[in-house]
């Protein structure tokens, strides 16, 4: 392996260790051990002549040096692999990595039927698709982290480009014993009272539902705080809590998994606005541009139904 692929390695590693802000992090990310990715580091500290990461007994923080170098890397392997890109459609293959930031509850309604259908269609492309609320997403977009963003309620920013959009239905989710799911819709006023499990306020979701209670005067009751959808679901099945999830069918219930979706039905809460979106006028590659057509025209589905 020649200097130059040796470099290579050393950025990628020193990348995923920035993204981690951990060496054991980002070892098991890159499937290798964690000296590996020490000696790459330490490659890199000797050729640019200053440390890059300091150990601490919480763990490691880049330097100033180390934060200007993160975030020239990001642009520099992105741009490597759009050039990647570029070469094996050219060979008439669609190749490279798409990295997606989507909100949990969109991924399996509209996210996982689109990337499966790709994978079928595309198996050289691989993916990263990382959780997240609409600001982080927004954040990773411009950063250069994100090529696709999926989110609800995303808030304007002049670089961000809305590609496609479709508004699902607020439902509220809850085991088959509980009382709602006798019913064939629920008020915002039979929340009060209720144990919610629901996301922190940076999440639209939880905004949506503060904002439509303060209009109704109804006071809602979160007793569990967690962005992960899996452990709502959990304590749902539980009886524990209720949650508050945006479906694509207005008129499925059973969901197959142990959870009933109840309607809302209160105007002030509206349907769920997703979208769609890259950054403006940055070029795109092959992949990222084939999923992105997949994702407007399941969107543009959904819009219709």
């Amino acid at each position: 392996m020649g200097p130059a692929a040796m470099q290579l390695r050393a950025l990628r590693y020193f990348h995923e260790v920035a993204r981690c802000a951990s060496l054991r992090q980002a070892a098991e990310r890159l499937y290798v051990t964690p000296t590996a990715v020490s000696r790459q580091i330490e490659q890199l500290e000797h050729f640019f002549g200053t440390a890059l990461i300091e150990r601490g007994p919480r763990g490691i923080r880049l330097t100033v040096e180390g934060e200007c170098l993160a975030e020239q890397v990001t642009y520099t392997l992105r741009g490597f692999d759009q050039v990647r890109d570029v070469i094996a459609s050219r060979q008439s293959q669609v190749a490279g990595n798409v990295s997606i930031h989507v909100s949990e509850s969109i991924v399996s309604s509209v996210l996982a039927p689109v990337l499966a259908a790709f994978n079928r269609a595309h198996p050289k492309v691989t993916f990263n698709i990382v959780i997240a609320s609409a600001g982080a997403t927004l954040d990773a977009l411009c950063s250069g982290e994100a090529d696709l963003g999926l989110a609800f309620y995303l808030p304007e920013r002049a670089e961000v480009e809305v590609t496609a959009h479709c508004q699902l239905w607020h439902r509220v989710l809850v085991s088959a014993e509980h009382p709602f799911a006798q019913c064939p819709s629920i008020r915002l006023q039979d929340l009060e009272g209720q144990p919610l499990a629901i996301p922190d306020s940076a999440y639209g979701v939880r905004q949506a539902l503060e904002g439509a209670a303060k209009k109704r005067g109804v006071n809602i009751l979160p007793v569990f705080t967690t962005s992960s959808l899996e452990v709502q679901k959990s304590l749902a099945r539980q009886r524990a809590a209720v949650l508050i999830l945006p479906q694509v069918d207005a008129e499925a219930r059973d969901l197959g998994d142990g959870l009933v979706a109840v309607p809302i039905d209160d105007q002030y809460l509206e349907r769920i606005r997703v979208d769609l979106c890259v950054v403006r006028n940055r070029p795109l590659s092959v992949a990222t541009l084939r999923c992105q057509e997949m994702l407007v025209r399941a969107m543009q589905r959904h819009s219709l139904a």
